[in-house]
């Protein structure tokens, strides 16, 4: 058996099934690079599979899937399906060709390098405040929690608004019920009928979610220079205000499924290898200014969250096609469902050895093999490659520094297989830790930044980064 190659010095290694995840056996399916290499040599580059009612279409071959994932002509974005018209509406999700990106230039001055520089310093206040309120003596539900972290660090550092406790955590508590809801309407839309609870359920969230928006935008900062997110999309529809409320629903359902999904992973893999938590902290300790945290001074927080994602990121895309077209080989009809597996491709052992283990050593500068981060396919892929990327990349980061400095996480029941939920991006359920306040260090043990330091995972940090 594979051990963990990321068990620190003087401590025993943890074995892969360590805290073990019960996957459905349709994630089982599109995480196992075995199935991608057996029907691409059995099937060919393109198999019919079964979705619910529908026939879909798997795309086998990683040349191809990017291809069908870029192709906007031929497949139709999950955003823009008619099945998820009231989730979408006419909001920047819901739109296609040249409006999509004419909206998406809109939103394009909100992302410059020098604003995503200044986001770094109100992540880490953010954090440290919406971490306050976490209680100590009981066990929490990571999944709850990390929503409303995400929730609150993207309205307050990327919408520039306020939200107040209590709408922060009835956003956390709706967002798996809208993530399950946008995906089984989207796979079952073949199928007429869909369960009545579902549909009610979905309702009061998506009003819960409009609820938050419209109190999203009473409370708005505008940047004195008016190139913010919200006052970039108020400037670009004048008089419109239900086309600017649409676009910002749909850019905080889609910022925070994905950032909720990680930081919820961060915290399940914190609780397994706990040694990383004090060479996080380490790390953020040996920053120039602990402060003012940035995420380009911190690799081993960055390698960490991308370690998370290609282990626990989106296991497939799913695109439908426009018209009747032939891929690879395989005539498809129209209207028909694509998936494109990620998860397997992200645990293929030609590009990852030891593809099971966690091991964020291997994204640290100077790795072996060297890392590509842009094979993890995180936020897509084409033209509906997510306009907040390199936002997300920037927090994260930060956020867990901020964390693991903060508070200590440990697992509630250790040892308790956690379930994963099937939505859009899946996540940690039932996962029940712990959350006990760090205690502060004195001034003078501070790790110098111009010294070495060795934190116990066994990696030499220095004040340019990982060594």
């Amino acid at each position: 058996m594979s051990m963990d190659r990321t068990a620190c010095p003087g401590q025993p290694p943890v074995p892969p099934g360590a805290g073990a995840l019960a996957h459905s056996r349709a994630l089982r399916f599109w995480l196992d690079p075995a199935n991608l290499a057996a029907l691409l040599d059995e099937a060919g580059p393109v198999v019919r599979t079964r979705t619910g009612p529908a026939t879909a279409f798997q795309v086998n071959d990683p040349a191809l899937l990017r291809k069908v994932g870029s192709d906007e002509e031929t497949f139709r974005f999950w955003g823009p399906d008619p099945s998820l018209r009231d989730f979408a509406e006419n909001g920047v999700v819901g739109l296609e060709g040249a409006a999509h990106r004419k909206r998406r230039a809109v939103m394009r001055p909100a992302f410059t390098a020098s604003r995503l520089t200044a986001l770094g310093p109100s992540v880490q206040a953010r954090t440290r405040r919406l971490l306050a309120d976490l209680p100590s003596d009981r066990p929490l539900d990571m999944q709850v929690e990390m929503s409303r972290l995400a929730c609150g660090l993207l309205v307050s550092c990327v919408l520039n608004s306020e939200l107040a406790p209590d709408t922060l955590s009835k956003i956390a508590a709706a967002r798996s019920t809208l993530s399950s809801g946008i995906f089984w309407r989207y796979a079952l839309a073949p199928w007429p009928w869909v369960p009545v609870p579902r549909r009610r359920a979905c309702r009061r969230a998506l009003a819960e979610l409009d609820e938050a928006v419209y109190q999203m935008q009473a409370h708005h900062r505008p940047d004195p220079d008016g190139k913010d997110l919200i006052s970039l999309l108020e400037a670009a529809a004048p008089g419109n205000p239900h086309v600017v409320q649409r676009d910002v629903r749909a850019l905080l359902i889609a910022g925070l499924e994905t950032s909720a999904s990680t930081l919820a992973w961060t915290c399940y893999e914190l609780g397994r290898h706990p040694h990383y938590q004090q060479a996080l902290q380490d790390e953020a300790d040996a920053a120039p200014d602990t402060s003012r945290l940035q995420a380009h001074q911190l690799p081993l927080a960055t390698a960490f969250i991308q370690e998370v994602t290609r282990l626990h990121g989106i296991p497939f895309l799913v695109r439908r096609t426009r018209h009747q077209t032939r891929q690879g080989g395989v005539r498809i009809p129209a209207g028909a469902v694509v998936t494109l597996p990620l998860g397997a491709l992200r645990r293929d052992r030609n590009r990852y050895p030891d593809p099971d283990v966690f091991d964020p050593q291997r994204w640290l500068p100077h790795a072996e093999p060297p890392p590509a981060p842009a094979a993890l396919l995180a936020y897509g892929l084409g033209p509906r490659y997510c306009p907040g990327a390199a936002a997300a990349d920037v927090m994260l980061p930060v956020a867990l520094a901020t964390l693991a400095s903060s508070r200590t996480l440990r697992p509630a029941r250790p040892g308790r297989k956690i379930r994963v939920s099937l939505e859009l991006t899946p996540t940690p359920k039932g996962l029940t830790m712990y959350a006990t306040p760090c205690e502060p260090r004195l001034a003078d043990t501070r790790p110098a930044s111009d010294t070495n330091i060795v934190s116990r995972s066994g990696v030499a940090s220095t004040e340019s980064g990982i060594a």
